[in-house]
């Protein structure tokens, strides 16, 4: 019954990617120890809590999250990505839009299926956010935020291409600062589109 309800949760959360901004795949000039990112959309779940024991665990949870969100986004289910997003961008917002906001999901799908688990080795998580990263130097992150209830959702995707010896690398930092104090850490609050 448990592993039903992580592959149910799973579904859900792949959509999530697709609908946080207009610019989600645009990569730009990175900032500096930033890299360059992909933002990406949400919506909410039903409460399913899932108490996450380790690493291993949360990695399966978060990828669910987003083989999920990206199944949404193939077969342009709105409301399935909007469930599983923290944000969603302003195109699928607003239906005089919806052929931009397609376009959004045929990108994050494309995008996104050519991503593998087993090259997100790396795991990173509290009570408020999980973060998914690859090996440098091509490095690849996913980024999840967790609800009130624990459910998990998807904020974004950030590359970052850089020396793993780097002392300003986006990869070394994801989880090191948190600047206002809120519990947010610096690279995931980074992709909220109302800091």
């Amino acid at each position: 019954m448990e592993k039903k309800i992580i592959a149910i949760v799973a579904i859900f959360a792949a959509g999530t990617i697709l609908f946080a901004s207009d610019y989600i795949f645009e990569i730009g000039e990175p900032l500096p120890g930033r890299g360059s990112s992909i933002s990406l959309p949400s919506f909410s779940l039903p409460f399913l809590k899932i108490l996450p024991a380790n690493d291993a665990v949360v990695n399966a949870e978060a990828w669910i999250v987003f083989e999920t969100y990206l199944e949404f986004a193939r077969t342009h289910n709105l409301d399935g990505v909007k469930s599983l997003s923290y944000q969603i961008s302003a195109a699928c917002q607003d239906l005089a839009r919806e052929s931009e906001c397609l376009t959004l999901m045929d990108s994050v799908y494309a995008f996104g299926s050519t991503l593998k688990k087993e090259d997100f080795n790396h795991v990173y998580y509290d009570n408020r956010q999980v973060i998914l990263s690859t090996d440098a130097p091509a490095v690849a992150i996913l980024y999840f935020t967790r609800d009130e209830k624990g459910v998990l959702k998807m904020l974004g995707l950030r590359f970052c291409f850089e020396d793993e010896n780097a002392p300003g690398s986006c990869a070394r930092n994801m989880t090191k600062n948190d600047t206002d104090g809120n519990g947010w850490w610096d690279s995931t609050e980074s992709l909220f589109t109302h800091n």
